[in-house]
C-alpha cells in the first residue's frame, strides 16, 4: 500500500513487514489523512510475527502530532499482543526539534522496540 506524497503529507508505504513514512505531516484534515493510513496499518500489522518501522519527518503540527501518538499507542498495544515491533525514529543531526519529538515519543513505548537513529543529512 503506498499513499503519495504531497506538499502537506508525507510518504507512507506499507507492506506486511514494513511501514516507512517520510516527509512533512501538517494534512488540512488530519482525519481524511489518517483514516486511510490507519486502516492500512491495521490490515499489515494484523497476522505479523514481526513489523518494523521506519519514520523520519522533517515538520508535523499538533494534530499530526496526536495521529503519532495514536499510530504509536497502536503499534504498543499490537507489541504486547506478542508481535515483535522495531520502530526506527529518524532524525537529521541538526534537528534537535525532531530529535527531541523522537526522545518524547519513546517515553511512551513500553513494548516495542524504539531506536533514535541519526539520518544522512540530505546536503551531505
Amino acid at each position: 500500500m503506498r499513499f503519495e506524497k504531497t506538499q502537506r503529507t508525507p510518504l507512507v508505504e506499507m507492506s506486511n513487514s514494513h511501514c516507512l513514512i517520510v516527509g512533512e505531516c501538517y494534512p488540512e484534515n488530519i482525519s481524511e489523512w489518517s483514516q486511510p493510513v490507519f486502516a492500512a496499518l491495521e490490515d499489515c500489522v494484523g497476522t505479523q510475527d514481526s513489523f518494523d518501522v521506519d519514520i523520519e519527518l522533517y515538520y508535523f503540527n499538533s494534530s499530526s502530532a496526536k495521529f503519532l501518538f495514536d499510530f504509536f499507542e497502536f503499534l504498543d498495544d499490537k507489541a504486547d499482543e506478542g508481535v515483535s515491533i522495531v520502530i526506527n525514529w529518524r532524525y537529521r543531526a541538526e534537528d534537535d526539534t525532531m530529535q527531541e519529538a523522537g526522545e518524547d515519543f519513546e517515553e511512551d513505548i513500553e513494548n516495542c522496540t524504539y531506536n533514535l537513529v541519526e539520518a544522512e543529512s540530505a546536503d551531505a
